[in-house]
């Protein structure tokens, strides 16, 4: 049982890390405007916008937006801890 539940959290996440992949290949080659965009946009923005404000904050006169790079970074991070935790929690 509690493995299912690790294990959906953890999909999840890489559902996350994937659609926030296709985010930025898709920003290059489309406008804002297309629909894919808007649907990537609205899944990925509660991710990057908590990020961007961490970034910005840290680092305010950065001229790109590593947004993406950081929330590639946490959640990696936090899936590696996310899966310490269950094997803490296993024994």
């Amino acid at each position: 049982m509690l493995y299912g539940i690790f294990l959906g959290i953890s999909y999840f996440m890489r559902l996350v890390y994937y659609a926030l992949l296709a985010y930025c290949l898709l920003s290059w080659m489309l406008p804002p405007q297309h629909n894919i965009m808007r649907v990537l946009t609205r899944f990925v923005d509660p991710v990057l916008m908590p990020v961007r404000r961490l970034m910005y904050r840290v680092f305010p006169r950065i001229p790109l937006d590593l947004s993406a790079l950081a929330a590639f970074f946490l959640l990696r991070v936090a899936e590696g801890l996310l899966w310490r935790l269950y094997a803490f929690l296993r024994f």
